[in-house]
């Protein structure tokens, strides 16, 4: 039996409930999803009494398996307008499955001039205790006293000083595991959500350790190892374990599909001052704090994080990923490092998403607020976000707004949210994946660039999008790192063996991959019922009209093959 924890934020009233089903088992957005399409109403204010926050932890959650530790938080986006799934690494997941939780739940929300209150959940009791010394600090300092009060290894989740301010590009800053809470649930707004019920942070113990039990300990460990060794010997997954996520940008460069002032462009000159390699050249030259390699969540062996240091050694900032350095820097033809850097800081530290707010400065430099490639007037616009500036409010609360207030046309997004790293007419696979997504523009959920033969055609795209909508979902069904689909994405025994020698329940490829398109059928329909339309899924008309410097080419996709791409 599994247990779920409701938390009223109102009256700090708390129940437990157990569900035995395969849906809560597996955990992850294949639960966050699903209760969110039951429980939520889907036109509901997104800040509101009747939104709720769930936090799901994965299948694997609190075993030894390797990557297994990622948290999905569901709610209904005020980004968006529709359903929203977040996820994030770090030790959340695996304190709360020490706490033999799969779920926790908020509910309800007080009075918008309530405390301040942080949900503290051990081994005997939940209670909602003061957080009023949180109130207005950034994110790194909140960090700090939340492990100076409840010690280093407590999972916490918190809220920047812009969700506090209910800014719509706010995320949910959870815990690393050496107790620095900056591994975010960046899109969506969550951290917006979380403000609205006056919650500052939620704090797991570690005071439980609950073990998980196995069915068949043996076989466990045989396949916790065979899916080590798919790890270490799949080429995608090694080369992110030396160069991280930052590889992407040679690879995008070479694809001319590297975002560049304000998405009008797919390549940008100098992009090797911020490419992998010059990033990891910096950080092993500068030495002292720096890591090239780093693990977002304990046990992981893929380790595709950094931690990337000042000059004098001390950390500067981490992680520095490749959707920052192209949304913060090629998109704001920025070629300095440490530039790039302090910007992701001061969003780490504001608690808003590094996507939405570069993509908003991009468009704001396109206003003529400030020149493409201006480096300070790009780190005083993030000032700005982090104090709350008219300005910094407008940036803050994402692109679509943004572009909408400064009167620029060529905004980045679907749904509203900031499209990610991979310029759409240059890859017409991503776009339609970026068209289909039931979460706004988001390259994770069918990731295609690798399989793509011609990136610039629309033909197939289709087909391969949904192919890939599936085995990017697989991941997240179940609290798994993307990265593990590389490993695992013509083949889901190894994962599949593990829960059956966990739990003693078997579950085919099929049944999985069943629960992976019903999940994605309740998200749809979730949005139709929102109110989100057809219409909604549209690139803004520049992407129709005007061709990328680079390939010539246009969004040629039309309104019902994206509508075929939605279908399951």
């Amino acid at each position: 039996m599994f247990s779920i924890l409701r938390v009223n934020t109102v009256t700090g009233e708390t129940r437990k409930e157990t569900d035995n089903s395969k849906e809560v088992l597996l955990g992850g957005r294949t639960l966050s999803s699903r209760m969110v399409s039951k429980e939520i109403p889907a036109q509901c204010d997104p800040l509101g009494r009747q939104n709720k926050l769930f936090f799901c932890s994965g299948a694997l959650a609190g075993t030894t398996a390797s990557s297994c530790h990622r948290l999905s938080i569901g709610a209904k986006s005020p980004l968006t307008g529709g359903i929203k799934e977040s996820n994030a690494g770090g030790i959340l997941a695996l304190r709360m499955a020490q706490q033999d939780l799969r779920c926790i739940v908020l509910e309800d929300a007080p009075a918008e001039d309530a405390d301040w209150k942080i949900v503290v959940i051990g081994k005997d009791k939940t209670e909602l205790v003061d957080g009023s010394f949180l109130e207005g600090k950034g994110v790194y300092e909140k960090s700090d006293l939340l492990t100076e009060k409840f010690g280093k290894r407590a999972g916490c989740v918190t809220i920047g000083p812009a969700a506090e301010k209910r800014l719509l590009a706010s995320g949910l800053a959870c815990s690393d595991p050496h107790g620095v809470c900056s591994r975010y649930a960046g899109r969506g707004g969550l951290g917006a959500v979380l403000a609205s019920k006056r919650i500052i942070a939620m704090v797991v113990l570690d005071d439980a350790k609950i073990k998980p039990e196995y069915v068949d300990k043996d076989s466990f460990k045989q396949g916790a190892k065979k899916l080590i060794t798919l790890l270490q010997e799949n080429p995608v997954a090694s080369k992110f374990t030396k160069y991280g996520t930052a590889a992407m940008v040679d690879i995008c460069q070479a694809l001319k599909v590297l975002p560049t002032r304000n998405f009008k462009h797919g390549t940008m000159e100098g992009a090797e001052k911020i490419n992998a390699q010059t990033m990891y050249d910096t950080i092993k030259e500068r030495g002292g704090e720096g890591r090239t390699q780093h693990a977002c969540m304990p046990g992981c062996v893929i380790q595709c994080s950094n931690v990337y240091p000042e000059k004098d050694g001390t950390i500067l900032c981490s992680p520095i990923e490749y959707e920052t350095m192209a949304l913060m820097g090629s998109n704001l033809c920025l070629t300095d490092l440490d530039a790039i850097a302090v910007m992701n800081r001061i969003a780490n530290d504001a608690g808003v998403d590094t996507l939405d707010c570069g993509a908003a400065i991009g468009v704001a430099m396109e206003a003529g607020l400030a020149e493409f490639g201006d480096a300070k007037a790009a780190i005083r616009m993030m000032e700005e976000i982090r104090d709350a500036t008219p300005l910094g409010r407008i940036l803050g609360s994402g692109v679509k707004l943004a572009a909408k207030i400064l009167g620029v046309r060529h905004a980045p997004h679907v749904l509203g949210q900031a499209l990610p790293a991979y310029e759409p007419r240059g890859t017409k696979g991503m776009a339609m994946t970026y068209l289909s997504t039931p979460m706004g523009a988001d390259h994770t959920f069918g990731f295609t660039l690798r399989d793509e033969e011609d990136p610039t055609t629309k033909e197939g795209k289709v087909a391969l999008s949904k192919k890939f909508q599936v085995i990017g979902s697989r991941m997240d069904a179940m609290g798994m790192c993307n990265f593990v689909r590389y490993s695992v994405r013509d083949d889901m025994t190894p994962l599949l063996d593990l829960i059956k020698a966990r739990y003693d329940v078997v579950i085919t490829e099929e049944e999985f991959d069943d629960f992976v398109r019903e999940t994605l059928r309740l998200e749809h329909q979730f949005n139709v019922d929102a109110g989100i339309t057809a219409a909604d899924y549209r690139f803004a008309e520049t992407f129709y009209e005007e061709a990328q410097p680079e390939t010539g080419e246009k969004i040629d996709i039309t309104d019902a093959e994206t509508a075929e791409a939605r279908t399951w």
